[in-house]
């Protein structure tokens, strides 16, 4: 089964700056993709897997973007970038984070909301 099948929510492919609030670290990162329970965080100061963190970002435009604030756990996380040899994609270092709670309460659906409208 592939992450894809496995994922409970629909991700989008986006830009979004976000601030993160680790154990070890706070940090201004990008997300470079998010969905209604998480997003993975490009970073080279990553935490260790099972660590709270406190995030921070807008999402959306005009007049439809919210503050988000959301708090999660690392999942998993990727302390170097690595180039895939069979379609030469670079990933980078990173975390993906799984949302625990996100605020406004409205949040989840807000951005599932979101994603939906981009992929059509």
């Amino acid at each position: 089964m592939s992450w894809e099948e496995k994922r409970k929510f629909k991700r989008a492919v986006v830009k979004v700056q976000v601030e993160c609030r680790g154990k070890r670290f706070w940090q201004n990162v990008e997300a470079k993709d998010v969905s209604a329970g998480g997003m993975f965080l490009a970073t080279e100061m990553v935490e260790e897997i099972n660590t709270p963190l406190e995030i921070m970002f807008e999402f959306g435009t005009g007049k439809e973007k919210k503050n988000i604030y959301a708090e999660g756990l690392v999942v998993w996380n990727r302390t170097q970038s690595v180039k895939d040899s069979g379609n030469n994609t670079l990933y980078p270092s990173g975390m993906g984070i799984m949302f625990t709670k996100i605020t406004p309460k409205a949040a989840k659906d807000y951005i599932d909301q979101m994603i939906k409208s981009l992929q059509e």
